[in-house]
């Protein structure tokens, strides 16, 4: 799919459903232990079942980590971010990310007749995947032995050392598969 078509795409096709609530007297602590357990970067602070608010990691790293005081005694409504800013399941994901980049933020609510339903964000938009672990090309494990040349993937090391002889040595057999004459 191309990027203009995904751009038209309802930002439903890249909610998640996934995230933590919490209560705006509950403590920061609280908070980070509730984002830990759902595997989520944000918690939307509720009161009486409806969204008032939301906090996330960076909120608590730079407003309460960097400013030295106590996750335990700090709380959630002392930081987060109010009102918590939404858009309609249907709306497409050009005006979502019109939306986060004229407000500054990473992340909507999506809500259906009113009510939250899930949570957009611009990594899920910009990806095209909800998952929250995407791998990063630099951290991912090899699945094989990449050639420092050609970046052809062999299987083996000793594969590796034919494929630099036969491809890029032009066949004289110098290593023939020999990982010690490297």
């Amino acid at each position: 799919m191309g990027l203009r078509e995904s751009l038209e795409e309802p930002v439903s096709h890249y909610m998640s459903t996934d995230y933590a609530e919490v209560q705006a007297d509950e403590s920061i602590y609280h908070a980070a232990m509730a984002m830990q357990s759902a595997g989520t970067t944000e918690a939307v602070v509720v009161k009486s079942g409806a969204p008032v608010g939301i906090i996330t990691e960076r909120d608590i790293l730079y407003k309460v980590v960097a400013a030295g005081l106590y996750p335990q005694r700090v709380q959630v409504k002392d930081i987060m971010s109010s009102p918590m800013e939404t858009v309609d399941e249907s709306a497409k994901v050009l005006d979502a990310v019109a939306k986060m980049s004229k407000l500054g933020i990473r992340r909507l609510g999506v809500t259906r007749d009113g009510k939250m339903v899930g949570m957009v964000t611009q990594k899920a938009m910009a990806t095209g995947s909800v998952d929250k672990n995407i791998a990063l090309p630099e951290l991912a494990q090899p699945t094989g032995f990449p050639c420092p040349y050609c970046n052809a993937v062999t299987k083996s090391k000793e594969d590796l050392s034919k494929h630099i002889d036969q491809t890029h040595m032009g066949g004289l057999g110098l290593l023939q598969g020999d990982l010690s004459k490297w």
